[in-house]
């Protein structure tokens, strides 16, 4: 029997082909500059559903977040990622959903091109790194997460429990680099570590740059010096199969909340808790789940 040595980084390397391909496709056909962005967005969740595990659920629209001041929803989110075995949308309108933040695990913005705009400009350019940094911060400020969790010593009792401090893993995905910036990887690289840093409490996990790079923040730790925080590392070569590795790798690394928990969704829709009970005076009458602890869990 003959060996066969399978060339899985070749295989990346054809689907890059096609993706800047569909890219020449869509710009010579498509005119609307909506509709390309759809398109675009479907070939990579296309592309995306093909390696990862059915687990993951894909859509496309906002999360949704219980803040100190009541609900808060992000901006349109072009790819969201979210736990599709124990959650799911907390509304669905046409095209796009609402997750709550309890179900999702990271979103993807999706660029035609990647620009830098300098900071001598009026307004950053909607398809530029600043941009995105700026979104990815913004998402950041979604953390707390509440979960039904059983009481201890009981099994029909369940209590609300918070889970602070788990941001959403931000990528951005652009199937070319425009402009001088963009188009060197290390003065690319410099310019996400500086607007980062200027920005506060941005991470960006992934960032793909067809044809050119493909970049990664670096974790710290929470008690690294600020001027080492914010360092990026990127490579010039495999950048489809590093953005592939680079997703698995932080879903996988997601922390996930115990089995025997579920999202308390209830919270969302923020109706009076006016549950009547037959008969009146059942010794049961303690067995709610209407408990509300919001001492924050462990991160």
């Amino acid at each position: 029997m003959s060996e066969i040595n399978p060339e899985f980084a070749a295989l990346t390397g054809i689907e890059e082909t096609a993706l800047v391909a569909r890219l020449e496709a869509v710009r010579k056909t498509i005119s609307h500059a909506g509709e390309k962005g759809r398109s675009l967005e479907t070939e990579l969740m296309n592309l995306i559903r093909s390696f990862l595990p059915a687990e993951y659920g894909l859509s496309t629209g906002f999360v949704a977040s219980i803040g100190p001041n009541g609900l808060i929803l992000s901006s349109q989110l072009d790819i969201i990622i979210y736990d599709a075995l124990r959650a799911g949308p907390i509304a669905r309108l046409g095209s796009c959903e609402i997750l709550p933040l309890e179900a999702t695990y990271a979103c993807i913005e999706v660029k035609a091109s990647l620009v830098s705009t300098s900071d001598q400009a009026k307004k950053y350019a909607e398809n530029s790194i600043e941009t995105c940094i700026q979104k990815s911060s913004a998402l950041r400020a979604f953390k707390n997460r509440y979960y039904y969790a059983p009481e201890p010593n009981t099994t029909t009792k369940s209590k609300v429990i918070g889970m602070p401090s788990i941001s959403l893993r931000t990528f951005i995905f652009a199937y070319e680099a425009a402009g001088d910036v963009a188009q060197d990887p290390s003065r690319f690289a410099e310019r996400i570590s500086q607007f980062s840093r200027t920005t506060g409490d941005a991470h960006l996990h992934g960032v793909y740059v067809g044809g050119s790079a493909y970049y990664a923040s670096i974790a710290s730790e929470a008690n690294t010096p600020p001027e080492n925080r914010y360092r990026i590392r990127f490579r010039n070569d495999h950048l489809l199969a590093s953005f592939k590795w680079g997703l698995i790798h932080s879903l996988a690394r997601f922390p996930r909340y115990p089995e025997s928990w579920t999202p308390a969704l209830n919270l969302y829709h923020q109706v009076p808790d006016n549950w009547k009970e037959f008969p009146t005076d059942s010794p049961m009458t303690n067995s709610s789940e209407s408990s509300h602890d919001e001492s924050f869990g462990p991160e």
